[in-house]
């Protein structure tokens, strides 16, 4: 799977880069069915490609606060499905959303058209972004809707 995008570093994902990421099981929910599903949390899929959040605190500028947390994370299936998330929240000293780069579904490797790689949102109601056979993650940068001096203190 090809991660590409404003990251330090870019390049492809296998079984094996991700396994070492260290593995996490996690129970889901889909379609009514609970499932046990093993895969990697998201924040720390674009950690290895060298993704932070970026300075925070009083002395920095507006302006440069925390750009990590202003990109987008698109993730594209294989059939042109593609979800969104917000690098904030996804990351754990931010947002509550539990996302996983998954690679197996109940103790097994995923099925032929779901996999080798799929989203499990956990903490999603419906799995509407838990999406299928991934060939791509792309980091985007947004651009600002206003300037920091025209926002009224």
């Amino acid at each position: 799977m090809a991660v590409s995008g404003a990251l330090p570093r870019t390049g492809e994902l296998g079984l094996r880069d991700l396994e070492a990421l260290g593995a996490s099981a996690v129970d889901w929910v889909d379609h009514g069915e609970r499932h046990r599903v093993t895969g990697v949390p998201l924040g720390r899929v674009l950690a290895a490609f060298g993704f932070t959040p970026g300075p925070r605190g009083k002395e920095v500028p507006v302006a440069e606060k925390r750009p990590g947390y202003r990109k987008v994370l698109v993730a594209v299936g294989r059939d042109g499905y593609q979800v969104a998330f917000s690098c904030a929240e996804i990351s754990p000293e931010v947002g509550a959303t539990k996302a996983l780069l998954a690679w197996k579904l109940d103790g097994e490797p995923l099925r032929t058209g779901s996999g080798p790689f799929r989203f499990v949102v956990v903490t999603d109601r419906e799995p509407a972004r838990s999406a299928h056979a991934l060939e791509r993650l792309v980091l985007d940068a947004t651009q600002p809707l206003v300037q920091p001096a025209s926002v009224p203190r």
